[in-house]
């Protein structure tokens, strides 16, 4: 069975036009990877491939390629996608919220150191008034304390007054 001969003659056609257009269907770079294998693609080859495996760049046949200039991350001149957005607003709340519950046990501490010092001030207060002072002995009985009690009780609480009042 033979052809018709427009058929055949759009058949070559259409060989032929399709061989031209190929290299720019699977890319405009053509270089040899690690492994030997020919890569055609629209993106320039990988950062620090040499000149020498590069088989064809999109600018003109055979002339090397221009520098391949990689993003510095140090700069956000480029428009962040919404995800790293949402990662960046996400993280700065973590920070905000980390913040805020430092100052917030900060100020509990403050809170509680000044406590201390106002109640071991009244108890230094207490003590050096010279009137007399019981304590709970172990049996759950008031007995009343002796001079030389009076005064170790006198120098622990003001140990406590230096600790707590700065």
């Amino acid at each position: 069975m033979s052809f018709p001969r427009f058929l055949l003659t759009a058949l070559r056609l259409g060989i032929v036009s399709s061989s031209l257009w190929a290299p720019v269907a699977f890319g405009q770079w053509v270089w040899k990877d690690e492994a030997g294998q020919i890569v055609a693609s629209d993106q320039p080859p990988p950062a620090g491939t040499p000149q020498s495996r590069i088989v064809k760049s999109p600018r003109t046949k055979g002339a090397p390629p221009p520098p391949v200039v990689e993003p510095d991350p140090a700069k956000a001149d480029a428009p962040k996608s919404l995800a790293d957005r949402d990662l960046d607003s996400k993280q700065r709340q973590k920070e905000a919220a980390d913040e805020a519950r430092k100052a917030d046990e900060e100020a509990a501490r403050a809170r509680v150191q000044q406590q201390n010092c106002a109640a071991s001030r009244s108890n230094l207060a207490a003590l050096q008034s010279g009137g007399r002072s019981a304590q709970v002995n172990d049996k759950g009985e008031r007995s009343f304390i002796t001079d030389e009690q009076r005064q170790g009780q006198i120098g622990r609480t003001q140990g406590q007054i230096a600790q707590f009042c700065h």
